[in-house]
């Protein structure tokens, strides 16, 4: 049976089963699902959005106020020291008052806002205090990449390049010379020695010679008996002898014998002398063996320093061929191109062969020693048969003629020898002239070196005033102990050693105190070079050391440089402060009063003994003789570098040279004298505790870099579930509480 249906069925859908349902408003519920989900993706996407604002904005606000809490720096340290660290201000303070004034809201009531952020928590950290090595030298380059270049070009750079040439040549020349001198003068005391045992070995046969003649001569006259004391006596007396004896053998039995007591004498006495003979003879072989041995063991040495002296020679020139002048590559606007003209030390270098004997030489000592050893080999059978010849005395019928020839041959021999080989014997004076012909200057260069030894020791009782002034100190002291503690404790913040000042003691040899002045002279040009064309830390702390650290005033030094003795005792003891000697104190590192002081009037003086004696070079070059070359030129060098010294105590400047009339300032050479030593860490912890010391402020406590940690709120408008939701996925990088999104930044900046 059909159900009765009265009503409309329009918009009822039969289902199967016999039910129906309605299909009116499924548009708009479909587009109220679409609505929803579009107002879910868009609030969802709004916060984003907020958020995504809010973090830049909050990078933006902490970088604004890390620089901010950065501005805070120490003026005075500016000031005096172009250092930037922190002025001591609280970090905190600063960075949140920067903060809260970024964030505060205007009083407007119709503001919309909409991004509402909150401060949360914000800290400051700050790191790397000046006193760090790294951190110092980075704010030297900052400060001074600019200046530094410029003004050691202009104002060093460019008066040293016109000298470079011949200073390389001048100090080659000293180095070979001085390497030359002792080889030198060891191989002529070695020919001394070699001529002097040749005489002693002739020398020592004057025993011989007066026991055969004495006096010797060419011939020998007939004498009574008397004393017999040489062999020419035996031969003399013996015709006397044999009248005697006859006449006592052939005399009346009743008359007594006339001459027993003389004719016993003289056999007695003969047989002595006979006797003697031989052994004279045997000492005058020992004896002369060992000196000739000893000549020829000196000759030897001497052919050994020759060829030490080849070696050196030869090597001096290998290692300096090919070298080109240093200052070639210094590019330096407005610099002199005018040089020293360096032709006198190219040719006094080509005479250095002249200090070199030649093989041929040695061949002829060689020969004239052979002939000496000949001569005495000649003489010996003529000595050995005089004893027999001389037996015959005691005989009535032997050859008294035959005696005397034998006696006057043996002492012609033994008296030629000594007349050839002997003191002043005419060949051996002979070779020694021939000697003496490349030794004509040695007595005029041996001068020289002991007026400039007298001349070196009087420059350097200078300094050893300069460094008894320690003692009226005072004050002083006090300070030095407080800039040392300084020292100390900068070296412990950085772990780093204690490079004591060594202060460079000048010898008082004049080749030794010249070949170092050339040396340290080689020294300031490769560091020019290396600063003018290549590395520039080096330069950066020289410059930056030289620009902001008072020196040591020079003039105070004056009357004791002139020798006057200390009529600026006051003056001088006011500069022995630390404060008047900041610079020299950097640049030696001594911690008392006068140490530093007399280590730059060395280092001064070496190198102006250094120029000084180049322009000796070639002013003494036309004396020929390379080594009295050297010797007049360390003279001339000494004599000036005095005078130099003089006039810079006296004018606080001098000339480079003769030759380069521009000028050099007593800081001009502490400059150079800090590109050489300079750039160490040590120098970097003297100039800390300089500045602690002046200002009262410890770079281990003052920082340049400032971390600021800052964790920024911001209200969440819709569905703080969902941006959980992709914090959790990480799309994100901060945190929701509540309806609160936070998010921590962190801006770090440094000076």
């Amino acid at each position: 049976m059909k159900r009765a249906y009265n009503g409309s069925n329009r918009g009822l859908r039969r289902r199967k089963g016999g039910w129906f349902f309605r299909i009116d408003g499924s548009v708009s519920i479909f587009l109220i699902m679409v609505l929803a989900f579009v107002f879910l993706f868009n609030a969802v996407l709004i916060d984003y959005a907020r958020i995504a604002a809010a973090t830049t904005q909050g990078e933006r606000l902490a970088r604004a106020g890390i620089r901010s809490v950065l501005s805070a720096y120490d003026v005075e340290l500016r000031e005096k020291y172009g250092l930037f660290a922190s002025g001591g201000t609280d970090g905190n303070m600063l960075l949140s008052s920067v903060l809260n004034d970024n964030l505060h809201e205007s009083g407007r009531s119709d503001a919309f806002n909409l991004i509402q952020m909150g401060v949360e928590s914000s800290t400051v950290a700050w790191s790397r205090p000046l006193g760090e090595y790294d951190i110092f030298r980075r704010q030297i380059i900052e400060e001074m990449k600019y200046k530094a270049p410029i003004d050691f070009a202009l104002e060093l750079g460019g008066k040293f390049k016109p000298l470079s040439g011949a200073m390389a040549e001048a100090s080659q020349v000293t180095k070979v010379l001085r390497a030359l001198q002792p080889l030198y003068d060891e191989r002529e005391e070695a020919l001394d020695l070699m001529m002097e045992r040749r005489k002693q070995a002739a020398e020592s046969g004057r025993a011989m010679l007066q026991l055969i003649m004495n006096p010797p001569g060419d011939s020998l006259q007939q004498s009574t008996l008397g004393e017999v004391s040489t062999a020419a006596d035996i031969a003399a007396q013996y015709d006397d002898f044999v009248y005697k004896y006859t006449w006592d053998m052939n005399r009346d039995s009743r008359e007594p014998a006339r001459y027993t007591y003389p004719l016993s004498r003289y056999s007695q006495e003969s047989a002595q002398v006979i006797q003697r003979i031989p052994q004279v003879m045997n000492a005058f072989r020992e004896q002369h063996n060992v000196f000739i041995d000893q000549a020829q063991s000196a000759l030897l040495r001497a052919r050994e320093l020759n060829d030490e002296m080849k070696v050196v020679l030869e090597q001096s020139r290998s290692n300096g061929s090919g070298k080109r002048d240093r200052a070639r590559d210094w590019d330096i606007p407005g610099s002199s191109s005018d040089e020293i003209d360096s032709d006198p030390l190219d040719k006094l270098r080509e005479q250095e062969d002249s200090l070199i004997l030649d093989q041929a030489d040695f061949t002829g000592i060689e020969e004239h020693l052979a002939a000496q050893k000949r001569g005495f080999e000649s003489l010996e059978p003529l000595t050995a048969a005089l004893p027999g010849v001389l037996a015959e005395f005691s005989g009535l019928y032997s050859n008294g003629s035959r005696m005397i020839e034998a006696v006057l041959a043996a002492a012609g021999s033994v008296g030629d020898y000594l007349g050839s080989y002997g003191a002043s014997g005419s060949l051996i004076e002979a070779e020694l002239a021939a000697l003496e012909e490349h030794r004509s200057s040695d007595k005029q260069r041996k001068q020289w070196e002991k007026e400039a030894k007298v001349k070196l020791g009087d420059a350097m009782k200078i300094i050893d005033k300069i460094r008894e002034l320690s003692d009226r100190a005072g004050e002083a002291m006090q300070r030095y102990e407080t800039l040392q503690k300084y020292y100390e404790e900068i070296l412990s913040l950085n772990k780093g050693l204690d490079e004591a000042g060594k202060e460079g003691q000048t010898s008082s040899d004049p080749y030794t105190a010249g070949s170092s002045a050339m040396t340290n002279m080689d020294g300031v040009y490769d560091v020019m070079t290396n600063a003018l064309t290549g590395t520039r830390d080096r330069l950066f702390q020289t410059e930056y050391t030289a620009l902001y650290f008072p020196h040591f005033d020079v003039s105070a030094l004056s009357s004791m440089a002139s020798g006057m003795g200390g009529s600026d005792v006051d003056r001088l003891a006011a500069q022995m402060d630390p404060h008047a000697q900041e610079l020299e104190y950097i640049l030696y590192g001594f911690h008392n009063p006068a140490g530093n002081i007399a280590a730059a009037y060395g280092e001064i003086f070496a190198m102006r003994l250094a120029i000084r004696t180049m322009e000796g070079f070639v002013k003494k070059a036309g004396i020929g003789n390379p080594l009295a070359v050297l010797a007049a030129a360390l003279l001339y060098g000494i004599e000036q570098a005095v005078q130099d010294m003089l006039r810079l105590c006296k004018d606080g400047s001098i000339p480079l040279s003769e030759f380069i009339p521009a000028q050099l300032t007593y800081r001009d050479y502490l400059r150079l004298f800090l590109m050489m030593h300079g750039s160490g860490e040590s120098q970097l912890s003297r100039m800390l505790a300089v500045i602690r010391l002046n200002t009262g402020i410890n770079p281990a406590e003052r920082n340049t870099y400032a971390s600021a940690n800052i964790r920024f709120g911001l209200r969440l408008w819709f569905l703080p579930g969902m941006v959980r939701l992709l914090n959790y996925s990480g799309v994100l990088a901060g945190d929701v509480e509540g309806k609160v999104y936070y998010r921590k930044i962190q801006a770090d900046s440094a000076y």
